[in-house]
């Protein structure tokens, strides 16, 4: 697994025990449809702080399934924000930054163009994750803030164009199955729901397409269970990336958005078959009303919650648990961990999270 480092002072990796109070460290996720920026603390050996969480809508899958290409809006966008994360890089004296690239850049022909353009205005080096390392560093971040855990849970980390799985026994340094699909809230609405107001044969033809896509994950998941003598029914399923919390954000109605309201919510089957049936019906002007839906995500938001409405309903479930936390903050706690020479399995952490500055 391999992470791309800036290296703001020049300085080496300390020893996790001789860490200097409140150096700073940052993480890049590069998705298909939003860049987020998280930069923390370290203050004292284990424990890291956010100072500064951002992030942008940039769309870099946009009108990928047409061109299998990033097509040059979505790059010059997405170009802006790095260079202004760069500046905040900066200004917080951030001595090393990890910065992971997924779903659309994978795939994109001239993936590797933007990546030489980032990196002459910016410095910053983005490398492409595989998926497997994407879902490895996200249910790192997961299980970081997770407190109550079921003995089998099934992570799914649903970006803009891929959506990633990992079947998780806690007791295991390991993901124990792990898989990944090319769906996602972006490029099931470019297929499907692209219409403004979108009509039910829309919705039930993107339901269909989603279903095709997860139902081979549930069905080798139930066979890895059922070769263990387990079952469906133990298995705690959770969520993250923008969809999800963004759904979670909508069921609580909040105004200013916090994540650690978020952390560990749960959200029923019927609340998210209600509020898939409420954004069928309403026209994109409509949709930005919706207290809790970021702006710039109204016209995804429906593929999205169609996607989770499937995983749900193919895994038989009654609800999920949604954690805020995912790829950002793994790629940040991996990111310490090596710098700072501390022992850790790629599913947990010796670090803690301190929120209350964040």
């Amino acid at each position: 697994m391999k992470l791309s480092c800036q290296d703001k002072k020049g300085s080496q990796p300390q020893h996790a025990g001789l860490a200097a109070p409140q150096s700073s460290y940052a993480a890049i996720d590069v998705g298909s449809h939003t860049i987020r920026l998280m930069i923390a603390q370290l203050s004292g050996p284990r424990e890291l702080t956010p100072v500064h969480v951002g992030r942008a809508i940039t769309r870099l899958a946009k009108d990928f399934q047409n061109s299998r290409q990033l097509s040059s809006a979505s790059m010059e966008e997405s170009l802006t924000v790095l260079k202004s994360y760069a500046v905040l890089l900066s200004r917080y004296n951030v001595q090393a930054t990890a910065c992971g690239a997924t779903g659309v850049m994978r795939r994109a022909a001239n993936t590797a163009d933007f990546q030489q353009i980032v990196r002459q205005a910016t410095g910053l080096g983005l490398d492409i994750l595989s998926e497997k390392a994407e879902a490895m560093l996200s249910a790192k971040g997961i299980l970081s803030v997770l407190q109550n855990k079921a003995e089998m849970l099934l992570l799914f980390d649903l970006g803009g164009s891929s959506t990633e799985f990992l079947l998780i026994d806690p007791t295991q340094t390991e993901p124990v199955w792990d898989t990944s699909v090319f769906v996602g809230a972006s490029t099931l609405t470019e297929r499907y729901l692209s219409a403004d107001p979108v009509q039910g044969h829309q919705v039930r033809a993107a339901a269909s397409a989603a279903q095709k896509e997860v139902k081979p994950v549930f069905d080798s998941v139930a066979a890895y269970l059922q070769d263990r003598g387990n079952s469906l029914d133990q298995l705690q399923l959770v969520g993250t990336a923008g969809t999800v919390t963004t759904l979670a954000a909508m069921h609580l109605q909040m105004e200013h958005y916090d994540p650690r309201r978020v952390n560990g919510l749960e959200l029923s089957r019927s609340w998210l078959q209600e509020m898939t049936n409420q954004l069928q019906k309403l026209p994109l002007a409509e949709r930005r009303n919706i207290k809790g839906l970021e702006a710039g995500r109204e016209d995804i938001i429906l593929g999205g919650a169609v996607i989770v409405l499937e995983i749900i309903d193919g895994l038989h479930r009654d609800r999920l648990t949604v954690t805020d936390a995912g790829l950002l903050e793994g790629l940040l706690l991996n990111l310490v961990e090596k710098d700072r020479g501390m022992f850790h399995t790629p599913l947990q952490t010796p670090l803690r999270w301190n929120w209350q500055n964040g």
